[in-house]
Parts: C-alpha cells; sequence; structure tokens
C-alpha cells in the first residue's frame, strides 16, 4: 500500500509541476513571447511543450522522485510488447476513431455555438509541399501521440490504477482533454482520452494508444495537406460535408447511416484487438510455464533419480500442478481497498480546478 501511496503522489506532484510549466508556456504564447522565431514559433512552443514538459516531467522527474533508473520508469509505464496482427488492427481502428471525432467534435462545436461561442478560424495555406507535411507530422502527431501517451496513459493512468480500472480511465481522460485549455478541443479530447485509457487496460500496453492518437493527429494533417493540393481524400471529405449541409433530412440520414457503420466496425475492431492480444499473452505464458516446468522436472529428476519411479513421478507432478493453479486461477485474491491520498489528491483537484477555469475562460473570452 505504502508503494502504491508513494506512486500516486508522485504521479499527481508531477502532473502538477507539468500542468503550471505548460500553463506559463501558454501564456507566454499568448503575449507574443514566441514571436521572434517566426515561421518557426509553433514548432518551437510544440517542441518544448512535447518534449521539455511533458516527457521530461514524466519521465526524468518522476524517475527522480522514485529514485529509480530512467528503464525502470518506462517499463512501469506500460511498454509491452504487441503482435504485428494487434499493430494492424490498432491502425484501422486509429482510422475509425477520427471519423468518429469528427462526428463528435462536429456536434459539440454546434452546440456551443448555439451558447453563443464564436470559433476561432485558422486559414488553410496556400501553398502546403511535401517537406512542409513531414514536419507538421513529426510536430504535431508523432511527439503528441509518444510524448502525452507517456503521460496520460504511462505515469497518470498506472499511478490511478489502485482506485478502480473507471476511475483512473476517467480521470487520466479528463485531465488529457482538460490539458488542451480549449473548449472545442476539451468534449472530443476527453472522449479519446477516456477510450485510449480503456484501450491501454484492456491490452495491458500503451502502444496501442500511442498508435491511436498518433493516426487521429496524423489524418488531421494529411487532410490539410489534401484540401490544398486538391487530393483524393481532401476533395472526398469535403464533398461529404457540401452534400450533407445542402439538404438536411439527406443530411441527417446520410450521418446517421456513416456513424452507424463507424460504430459497428469500431465494436468489430475492438473485440478483435482485446482477443488477439489475450491469445498472444496466453500463447506467450503458455511457453514461460512450459520452460518453467521443463526446468523444474529436470532438477527434480536429478535430486530423485535413486528413488522409485512412482514416488518421483508423483514429487514432479505436484509442483507443476500447483503452478499451473497459481497461473491460472479463475479467482484471484482480492486487493486491499485503496483510497486516494491526501496529498495526491490535492494535487489532482488543483489540477482539475486550474485547467477547467483556462478552459471555461476561452469559452467565453476565447484566450490562450
Amino acid at each position: 500500500m505504502e508503494e502504491k501511496t508513494k506512486n500516486f503522489n508522485f504521479a499527481l506532484l508531477t502532473y502538477f509541476i507539468i500542468v503550471i510549466l505548460f500553463v506559463t508556456l501558454r501564456m507566454l504564447s499568448a503575449f507574443g513571447c514566441f514571436d521572434a522565431l517566426g515561421d518557426f514559433a509553433s514548432f518551437g512552443f510544440t517542441f518544448l511543450v512535447q518534449v521539455v514538459i511533458l516527457l521530461g516531467g514524466a519521465v526524468l522527474l518522476f524517475s527522480a522522485f522514485k529514485k529509480q533508473p530512467y528503464s525502470k520508469t518506462m517499463q512501469y509505464y506500460g511498454f509491452k510488447k504487441i503482435s504485428k496482427k494487434v499493430v494492424g488492427l490498432v491502425v484501422l481502428l486509429g482510422i475509425v476513431v477520427f471519423f468518429l471525432n469528427t462526428f463528435v467534435s462536429a456536434t459539440f462545436n454546434s452546440f456551443i455555438s448555439f451558447l453563443g461561442y464564436e470559433h476561432s478560424s485558422s486559414a488553410l495555406p496556400t501553398q502546403y509541399n511535401f517537406y512542409s507535411l513531414l514536419i507538421n507530422l513529426i510536430f504535431s502527431a508523432l511527439l503528441p501521440g509518444f510524448c502525452e501517451e507517456i503521460v496520460h496513459r504511462g505515469m497518470l493512468l498506472k499511478s490511478m490504477r489502485p482506485l478502480g480500472m473507471w476511475k483512473a480511465i476517467i480521470f487520466s481522460g479528463l485531465l488529457f482533454g482538460l490539458l488542451h485549455l480549449n473548449i472545442e478541443q476539451f468534449f472530443y479530447a476527453t472522449i479519446i482520452g477516456v477510450f485510449l485509457g480503456f484501450l491501454t487496460v484492456m491490452t495491458s500496453s500503451i502502444y496501442p494508444a500511442m498508435i491511436v492518437h498518433f493516426m487521429n493527429n496524423a489524418l488531421s494533417v494529411y487532410l490539410s495537406f489534401s484540401r490544398v493540393n486538391n487530393l483524393p481524400f481532401g476533395n472526398i471529405y469535403e464533398g461529404f460535408f457540401t452534400l450533407i449541409s445542402s439538404n438536411l433530412l439527406l443530411g441527417i440520414l446520410l450521418c446517421l447511416l456513416v456513424l452507424i457503420l463507424l460504430v459497428y466496425i469500431f465494436t468489430f475492431l475492438c473485440k478483435k484487438i482485446f482477443r488477439s492480444q489475450l491469445k498472444s499473452e496466453l500463447n506467450q505464458a503458455a511457453q514461460e510455464v512450459q520452460k518453467e516446468l521443463i526446468k523444474r522436472a529436470y532438477l527434480i529428476d536429478i535430486e530423485n533419480s535413486k528413488k522409485g519411479d512412482e514416488e518421483k513421478d508423483l514429487e514432479m507432478l505436484d509442483p507443476r500442478l500447483e503452478m499451473i493453479k497459481k497461473l491460472f486461477a479463475m479467482n484471484p485474491e482480492k486487493t486491499e481497498e485503496f483510497r486516494m491520498p491526501r496529498l495526491g489528491g490535492l494535487f489532482l483537484w488543483i489540477c482539475i480546478a486550474l485547467m477547467g477555469a483556462l478552459t471555461l475562460c476561452t469559452f467565453i473570452w476565447g484566450v490562450l
């Protein structure tokens, strides 16, 4: 229990420091402190946020608090190998999540527009070459997909697990949504954060969440590239929204049909991913058990080489049966109830209150 409390307190303390640094940097950016960098201002800001603050905080700072090597911290965050089949399925899932995210964000943005919110307008560039595409993929998809996941589905989710699976998933997802400090992104980012937390728990690995996060951001970047360069992906995307906006009844019908199809594919892929990962883990566990059984059988053979065959067989069988019962027990022992530590809980609620207030400010005044 003491170790769980330390992990929780250190994770939330680290996150509190990350939030303070991130908010400070956003304030500096809002006041034009990065304008001197010109066209590289956004890239410099992103690098500082993703690599220095998020990655540095989650790995260096957390490891320093825990007084443990970085490799152990990364292992603690859930960098567990997944099969090639699972990788392929997760890539497809990332594509589906992108389109579902489009519907969710469009619905929420319509709702806040009804309440009087004026959306920020970001005009597409007149030129968008392949080099710019690669740079944007790195800074807008690769770095967030890696660094943000280490913080939220690694450090936070893992350290909050003693609270219960759903509490850990919801808290880490909510913090992920709030960290965007933008009312337009808050809702769909929270929904995605909750799903990515669930995906991480069910696969026992942080890699699927990283892949889905990367695919969602990468497709958004590629969509902008396609629209500027008049490519098929951008044209089809624009054509669909033009079609549904031209006729209200037809638009609602098409949206419902596409949404049902996407939800069906989403559910199907999730089931396939969980089953494939479980099968892979069982096969790996079976191989480890087999190796251990062979090793133990060999040692018992040597130890009991002078005993009778019948007695020796019984002594060889007993430890193997005991090991299998422990590994595949249907009723695992109940864990002791874990209450949220006061110190870590204080940092948690301060982070939620601070980022929630700033997010609300973006709805009222459009700041940050």
